[in-house]
């Protein structure tokens, strides 16, 4: 079955103000070590905050999940590095306690709601950038509802869902809307809800 809104999982609850203050810590740190990728178009400064913002918000939410659900996760990036990261976001352990690498791509839609996302956009990764496990965060602005909504807020993001390495390589790989960056050739509605993963880690 098609993964739906219902199966995704708000942030709301996972982002209190010490986790936004975190997050916003490190974003200083990173961002005048932060490049544009080739493969997208260039940003200013504001922007790459923005992106930053988002990104660490979700690591940390997930984080937060797994650890919320009685998973081990903890962040695999060095916040105080001055040089791109290993590709991937997070460690968590498998059932037989292994090592799992987790990647966890944000994304924003300005003119979708969380009912509409699972089966209009795609997850965020190219052919690159898939690891052992990949999660898919979205945030959405909220223009045509009071109170309007019009920057990324953890009352309008969801954790969408997961995929293996092997599924995301195998699906092939499309052009992104508007850029020349190449992303995974499903839909979101295409991975794994959050809960089927619980069960494979420990």
């Amino acid at each position: 079955m098609p993964l739906t809104a219902a199966d995704t999982i708000p942030l709301l609850p996972l982002v209190s103000e010490a986790l936004v203050q975190t997050a916003a810590i490190t974003c200083a740190r990173l961002l005048p070590h932060v490049r544009d990728r080739a493969d997208l178009h260039g940003r200013d400064p504001l922007e790459k905050y923005h992106n930053l913002l988002m990104g660490e918000i979700a690591e940390l939410a997930v984080i937060s999940y797994l650890v919320g659900q009685g998973k081990y996760a903890v962040s695999a990036v060095d916040k105080e590095a001055a040089t791109p990261d290993a590709g991937h976001d997070i460690l968590v352990r498998r059932r037989d306690g292994t090592a799992a690498k987790c990647s966890v791509k944000s994304s924003l839609s300005y003119r979708h709601a969380i009912e509409a996302i699972p089966g209009q956009f795609r997850p965020a990764f190219n052919r690159r950038e898939p690891r052992d496990i990949n999660i898919q965060v979205y945030f959405h602005y909220q223009l045509n509802a009071e109170p309007r909504t019009t920057v990324a807020a953890s009352a309008h993001a969801y954790i969408i869902g997961w995929a293996s390495e092997k599924k995301l390589l195998d699906s092939g790989f499309s052009v992104y809307n508007g850029e020349k960056r190449w992303v995974a050739d499903l839909k979101l509605a295409d991975l794994s809800p959050l809960a089927e993963l619980l069960p494979l880690l420990s």
